[in-house]
């Protein structure tokens, strides 16, 4: 009789397991709050699990401190190698300072057991406590803190995103302006001369002459080139403005920033200006992408002409035709394993 593997119980025991854990976590990241206040209101029960509760007290912090070194990001400002160069003190925008790891550490382990102790002493004089209900509460509202504060940690500590000026941003919409008019001109350069060799594929239908159709295939081949390499340019101006347009609704959320346009109503007027310049921004690179998705279209329809000629030279041009197949095909895998791919399926 075969074995059966431990693997598929791990699932349903993690289930099982995770209330218990989340229940003692969210106590013991309550106990700077919830020790003292046993300890002054409730003797008995303090009493009763007296080294209980003195351990979760020193576990406090330790688990706080796991928390935020999960929560932070690995490149954000916490966690980021720092460059030991110096660097000259020059002024700039304003943006939070990298911490030293021990400050950013304790801070942030501060900023969570505080809130946790304040949500702790909330509920305890509210009337719960650690009887019934009471216990259900305290875990769920301990919680609900720790998944906000570990939230903000994370906003906090994302990495820095230098902001962008609405100069840099005119500056990039003009090019991407000038780049859209000279997609649409390519796009209607690479429709013309499709036409014109659709109509040639349209007028070869009915012969058989090898000579025709190979030159006809070879020309129909070389403008699917062309056409796949002009959309590959269109695809990297696309790319570029799209980064760009991300680049400035992320920097503009950065936490100094929004601080400063709290209170300063320059601020706010430069981010109004700032934003409705990205949305023109963000207009050019939709109709980009438009442009993009033509241009796809067109290499599709262009391929699936030119194998419908192959096969048609295959088919109707006896054996010379067959050798050139079976010759086209053999470079054909022979150049997909050059660049370390599978051979494609044969029609």
């Amino acid at each position: 009789m075969a074995r059966r593997s431990p693997g598929g119980c791990l699932p349903l025991l993690a289930l099982l397991v995770s209330p218990c854990v989340i229940g003692y976590g969210a106590l013991a990241l309550a106990s700077p709050a919830l020790v003292p206040y046993l300890y002054l209101h409730d003797q008995a029960q303090f009493a009763a699990d007296r080294h209980t509760w003195y351990a979760s007290l020193a576990a406090a912090p330790v688990l706080a401190f796991l928390l935020v070194r999960l929560s932070s990001p690995a490149d954000g400002r916490l966690r980021a190698r720092r460059d030991r160069s110096p660097v000259p003190r020059q002024r700039g925008p304003l943006r939070a300072r990298r911490p030293h790891p021990i400050r950013g550490y304790l801070d942030r382990v501060v900023f969570l057991l505080g809130g946790t102790s304040a949500t702790t002493l909330w509920l305890l004089l509210s009337g719960d406590d650690l009887r019934g209900p009471g216990t259900l509460a305290l875990v769920g509202g301990v919680t609900a803190t720790v998944a906000v504060a570990v939230v903000s940690i994370r906003y906090w500590d994302r990495p820095y995103t230098a902001p962008v000026t609405v100069e840099t941003v005119r500056a990039h919409h003009r090019r991407a302006q000038k780049e859209l008019r000279r997609v649409r001109g390519d796009n209607q350069r690479v429709t013309r001369m499709i036409a014109k060799l659709e109509v040639k594929l349209a007028d070869a239908q009915s012969r058989r002459d090898f000579a025709v159709l190979q030159n006809l295939h070879h020309e129909s081949y070389g403008c699917a080139d062309s056409v796949y390499a002009h959309y590959r340019s269109v695809e990297s101006s696309l790319g570029v403005v799209t980064q760009m347009v991300r680049t400035v609704r992320v920097s503009s959320w950065q936490p100094a920033g929004v601080a400063v346009r709290a209170v300063n109503r320059k601020a706010r007027v430069a981010f109004i200006e700032l934003r409705t310049e990205t949305g023109g921004l963000a207009g050019t690179a939709g109709e980009l992408r438009a442009e993009w998705l033509r241009n796809r279209d067109l290499v599709q329809s262009l391929n699936a002409r030119t194998a419908d000629l192959k096969c048609q030279i295959r088919d109707g041009c006896g054996p010379a035709g067959i050798r050139w197949y079976e010759a086209l095909e053999a470079r054909r895998d022979a150049a997909r394993a050059a660049e370390g791919k599978p051979a494609a399926a044969r029609r």
